[in-house]
């Protein structure tokens, strides 16, 4: 199964983030069941930006497709690595 890591603090913001994932997927998911892959990834990526997680749209295109094919996805949240000066 591909995982698709997103790498932010909004974990701590948000406790609640695997659900809001899971919901915001499937929103974008059923709004674009008759575009093609390339629209629903980008809408999928706007839909995330507006609950606060970035993901690449190469990631989001992989998601879209493996939904439609029938497979599942698993989001794993870590926290992002301290920047150094």
């Amino acid at each position: 199964m591909t995982e698709f890591r997103i790498t932010h603090e909004i974990h701590e913001v948000h406790p609640d983030i695997r659900e809001k994932l899971t919901t915001t997927t499937i929103e974008a998911i059923n709004e674009t069941s008759a575009r093609s892959a390339e629209d629903a990834a980008r809408v999928l990526r706007h839909k995330l930006a507006e609950i606060g997680v970035a993901m690449s749209e190469p990631a989001c295109l992989a998601a879209i497709e493996r939904i439609r094919a029938g497979k599942q996805l698993r989001f794993e949240i870590e926290e992002a690595p301290a920047e150094e000066d």
